[in-house]
């Protein structure tokens, strides 16, 4: 669809162009300055509304997929493939992927999560469907959890981060969904029909929710807090004196930066990361025994389970202790190493989009100096 809209849109700027080149021809002098200016105001509208619409798809992939669905796979991803999961290659063409229960795994035996192209490969399999896989329940799970927070700080006069902490803890089923969803192969059942029980995904959840907010709080209040006792502005740019020289108050200001950039970044990987890794696990935990992970997942975690999957209760669930102990000094060192990548893909992300506009930007004036006669 874009590429026809792209294509439409392509026709539009050629004609508006040819349109004025034909005038001027045609007419042996200058056309009116107006409609000069009512094609290159038209223009740049069109050049850009189509460039927007193009790099869709690949925010998505980045903002979306790189940022959330890579990470969850790593940490519900065991090293050890279990023996029922038979692997399969990741060089199916699309939509041969088989039924019922399998296991992917690389053909040199490397976790698939080690490799940002091996995690790309494997969620293509199933094409722009398993690449966006949650998409639909992210996106409900983001604007009710809005919403119903917004609701509870006005009418209650709680502190907003309270009340959004309330809010997940209440729309808890739908985050596991979101995991549930993430972690297995895409179906054909809408994204509602995984939603469990909510007592059942409560008693699972609400400790780790807790911990996982906390964490993230801290993770920005801390530093926060850091950066006034040591006299950093919060809004450099806005609360920074205009009457200092800059070249002598930006030194002062990076080192007192040092500091705080560096609890952040303590906090993010010793707090948070930590939290999330429980809190996924924890979640997948919950996954009914008729589904299947499309990544090698031990669903006893080390024998701390003994799930309906294996003979057990259905009813059971990963406790925070066993979340954090079952996943290995590997899948941390794989963890960790995925989110510099993930820094890395979202970096050029912002420079090819740059690049594009400053391009087009650049094309648009060449345009305009041509269409002016040169002057």
């Amino acid at each position: 669809m874009l590429h026809h809209i792209a294509a439409v849109g392509g026709s539009l700027a050629k004609r508006y162009i040819e349109d004025g080149l034909e005038a001027n021809d045609s007419s042996g002098s200058n056309p009116p300055a107006s409609n000069d200016e009512a094609v290159l105001a038209g223009l740049p509208f069109v050049v850009y509304f189509i460039t927007g619409l193009l790099f869709i798809y690949p925010a998505i992939g980045v903002f979306y997929t790189a940022h959330n669905v890579y990470p969850t796979l790593a940490m519900i991803e065991d090293p050890n493939p279990p023996p029922e999961y038979t692997p399969i290659s990741l060089d199916v063409q699309e939509g041969s992927v088989p039924s019922g229960e399998f296991g992917v795994v690389e053909a040199n035996g490397k976790p698939i999560t080690s490799s940002l192209r091996a995690t790309h490969r494997l969620l293509w399999v199933w094409g722009r469907e398993g690449y966006f896989r949650g998409l639909v329940c992210a996106l409900i799970t983001i604007f009710s959890t809005v919403i119903l927070a917004a609701l509870i700080t006005v009418y209650t006069f709680l502190p907003h981060f309270v009340g959004s902490f309330i809010a997940t803890v209440l729309l808890t089923q739908l985050s596991t969904a979101w995991v549930h969803i993430v972690i297995t192969p895409p179906s054909a059942r809408p994204w509602y029909s995984r939603v469990l029980p909510f007592r059942y995904v409560f008693q699972a959840t609400a400790l780790p929710l807790l911990v996982h907010w906390a964490t993230s709080v801290v993770a920005v209040e801390l530093p926060r807090l850091l950066a006034v006792m040591i006299g950093l502005p919060l809004r450099l740019f806005e609360e920074a004196d205009d009457n200092m020289d800059m070249d002598l108050q930006l030194p002062s200001l990076l080192l007192k930066g040092i500091p705080v950039a560096a609890l952040s970044l303590l906090l993010y990987l010793f707090a948070v990361i930590p939290a999330s890794v429980i809190l996924r696990r924890v979640q997948a935990s919950l996954l009914p025994p008729t589904e299947d992970a499309i990544v090698p997942f031990d669903r006893s975690f080390k024998g701390k389970l003994d799930p309906a999957v294996l003979g057990g209760g259905s009813e059971t669930f990963l406790t925070m202790r066993d979340a954090l102990t079952t996943f290995g000094r590997e899948g941390w060192i794989r963890l960790v190493k995925m989110y510099p990548k993930v820094l890395g893909i979202t970096l050029a992300f912002y420079f090819v989009v740059t690049a594009t506009f400053a391009l087009e930007g650049g094309v648009v004036l060449i345009l305009n100096w041509l269409l002016s006669g040169g002057k």
